[in-house]
């Protein structure tokens, strides 16, 4: 940059001559113009200081309502978020709470829109925490409970018949729309309690919350009533003096320090919230106008307002994935001005003495800075070399050089401590990342091993249960409402006989050692038992078989064959109305067996045609009918052990069929 390199003693003694002179030429009115510059420039300085903590106090507590909601997420990611237990879950939201006295709700929306949340009400005079819920088996009525500070025990204080569905309120679909954690814009509380504590309008973030195989579990959200907002700007602006808002970009206020009759927000529906260029407050309202005017995003500027200077500071901050706020701070010239003119009085008489020494002793002070600058420049340079034995310089007698070189050293000692640590910390998340390893295999063996045990120890009571129902069903025949009860029982055995079957399947398809034991079955005789013995799942069916004549063997597992065929029947036995007929087709199409199962129940959506075949997964109409969701990912799973294929089309008018095309020997 320079084209010649000047010494450092010669630059010290330059610079100060440069400086002296002027100030010795300068006449006394430019001096004071200068210094009342100055001044102005330090109140500046002041007020960014001032307005810099607001503004740190602000994120910071905008950021608690997304740390929530973050938290909450990696909660459920983790299994420790009690979303299975409603109860719990609102306990862990109001502990939440209760360590957070800015929020207003931590809540959560579920896919059904359910609401669970726990909250500390921002109205009324009783601030005890409460504990929320919107359930379907209440009626969607929305039941506020007040927890006691001693006891912690809930107590029901207002119930109110609102039919609330979360899935219709803005934080759900906000956080639906981004895919992710995102604000949401101002919205009026939907509680209608009793004490009116919840009246009020709000914002916050909200986040999906998903399981581990993607599927939504329900909306997370953290909120902050705009009441409560005002009570911290208030705190924050106090401190400072002066005066603070808080706006959304479109001019509309969010809160405000000072008192002011149109942020009298009651909630109500309709309701239109003031602007900060149309404010109650003077000062609010000229510098809204100056904002909304000039459209300035950031800035300062001095105004006179009812005859008094103040120095106006604002700036703007977008939300995550949410809207951009206009925060301001606004303090009184009087705040600053005496106790400025003081120092720069002072300033003025002492900047002369200090030149007039400066000159004395600026070739001592430069030959005094440079020697030791020197040598903590050498061993700076050892040390980026890692050379941690290198040895610091001599003290040197000015303070501010010797605690440079004292943190120097500091760091050099704490990289090195840091270093070994860091060592230290791999080796020892290297051990507990086997310990978990191992955790996690033997878990999954001992699941194996319970399933094998439990489906060993139940078999010999149902076949006692089956055996008794058989004699009962013969011993009935004449009694009907005997010999219904009896066919429950053997439905009820072989159901749960069913289910076994198919967890043990599972499993030994799962097994790391798993092989297809394949052998020659005559498809008719397979069909026949089938038929058969699916009979037992449902007495309201009728199961009607065609089979094409002469068809060659079929080389696979015959076990699994079975229950392949069992599974598809027991599906269609749950969907399909009583009365209707199970058609069993099994044709030779292309030189391949094509296996089909048509009934006449309600259908699957196009959209989740193949989602029925994930594990556990159960399409909309399988509310209300028994089920796990394995049986259609079991028969997928063995489909394509034989290398087949299996494909759903819809039956005209009403009902799905189930095809499955199979090779007739397994590659």
């Amino acid at each position: 940059m320079f084209a010649r390199r000047i010494a450092l003693r010669s630059f010290l003694t330059f610079a100060l001559l440069a400086i002296l002179l002027p100030i010795s030429l300068a006449s006394g009115t430019l001096f004071y113009r200068s210094a009342v510059g100055a001044m102005e420039g330090f109140a500046l300085q002041l007020a960014d200081e001032v307005s810099q903590r607001v503004r740190e106090k602000l994120l910071s507590f905008f950021d608690v309502p997304q740390r929530a909601v973050a938290f909450n997420v990696e909660q459920a990611r983790a299994g420790l978020l009690m979303v299975d237990h409603p109860d719990q879950l609102m306990k862990q939201f109001m502990l939440q709470i209760d360590q957070q006295p800015q929020l207003t709700f931590i809540s959560l929306g579920t896919r059904e829109g359910e609401y669970f949340a726990g909250s500390r009400p921002p109205l009324g005079s009783d601030r005890a925490l409460r504990m929320m819920r919107a359930t379907i088996s209440g009626d969607r009525a929305m039941e506020v409970f007040r927890v006691d500070e001693l006891t912690r025990q809930p107590t029901l204080i207002s119930r109110s018949e609102i039919d609330f569905d979360a899935r219709n309120r803005p934080w759900y679909t906000n956080a639906l729309d981004y895919d992710g954690t995102s604000w949401y814009a101002p919205y009026r509380y939907k509680i209608e309690d009793v004490q009116g504590a919840y009246r009020a309008i709000g914002m916050g973030a909200s986040a999906p919350l998903r399981a581990r195989n993607g599927d939504l579990i329900g909306i997370v959200t953290a909120d902050v009533s705009l009441s409560q907002l005002n009570d911290f700007l208030n705190t924050v602006a106090s401190e400072s003096g002066g005066k603070a808002f808080l706006a959304e970009a479109s001019g509309e206020l969010l809160a405000m320090s000072s008192a002011d009759a149109s942020m009298g927000l009651t909630g109500a529906a309709g309701e239109r919230r003031p602007r900060m260029d149309e404010s109650g407050d003077p000062v609010v309202r000229a510098l809204g106008q100056h904002i909304l005017r000039t459209g300035q995003a950031e800035g300062h500027e001095f105004m006179e307002v009812g005859g008094e200077r103040h120095l106006m500071r604002w700036w703007t901050h977008v939300l995550h994935k949410g809207p951009t706020l206009t925060m301001a701070i606004m303090l009184p010239e009087s705040r600053f001005d005496a106790p400025l003119r003081g120092v720069l009085r002072n300033t003025i008489y002492t900047t002369l003495a200090v030149m007039l020494a400066s000159v004395l002793f600026s070739l001592f002070v430069a030959s005094r800075l440079v020697r030791p600058l020197q040598s903590l420049s050498d061993w700076a340079t050892r040390l980026t070399q890692d050379d941690w034995t290198a040895k610091a310089p001599k003290s040197s007698p000015i303070r501010e050089l010797r605690s440079l070189a004292d943190a120097m050293g500091y760091m050099a000692r704490h990289m090195q401590e840091h270093a070994q640590d860091l060592e230290a910390m791999v080796a020892q998340r290297t051990q507990e990342l086997e310990s978990a390893v191992a955790s996690i295999e033997q878990t999954v063996l001992d699941q194996r091993h319970f399933i094998a045990m439990l489906s060993h120890e139940v078999r010999s009571p149902l076949a006692v249960i089956n055996t008794a129902g058989q004699l009962l069903a013969l011993r009935s025949k004449d009694i009907p409402a005997q010999e219904a009860l009896a066919q429950r029982i053997l439905r009820g055995s072989a159901r749960l006989s069913y289910f076994f079957d198919n967890c043990l399947t599972q499993d030994r398809i799962d097994s790391q050692n798993f092989a297809l034991e394949p052998v020659d079955v005559d498809v008719a005789e397979m069909v026949m038992w089938v038929t058969e013995n699916g009979g037992q799942l449902s007495t309201a069916h009728t199961v009607q078989q065609q089979v094409q004549a002469d068809l060659p063997a079929l080389h696979g597992d015959p076990v699994l064959l079975r229950v392949m065929l069992m599974n598809l029947l027991s599906n269609a036995f749950k969907y399909a109305p009583a009365g209707t007929t199970v058609l069993l087709r099994v044709t030779r199409e292309a030189g391949r067996c094509r296996l089909s199962v048509e009934d006449e129940g309600p259908g699957i959506q196009p959209d989740e045609q193949q989602k029925v075949f994930e594990k556990y997964r159960r399409g909309r109409t399988a509310e209300g009918k028994p089920g796990a969701g394995l049986g259609l990912a079991l028969v997928k799973g063995i489909v394509e052990l034989h290398g087949g294929t299996i494909t759903l089309q819809s039956r005209s008018p009403t009902g799905m069929c189930f095809v499955i095309e199979l090779p007739f020997s397994v590659a």
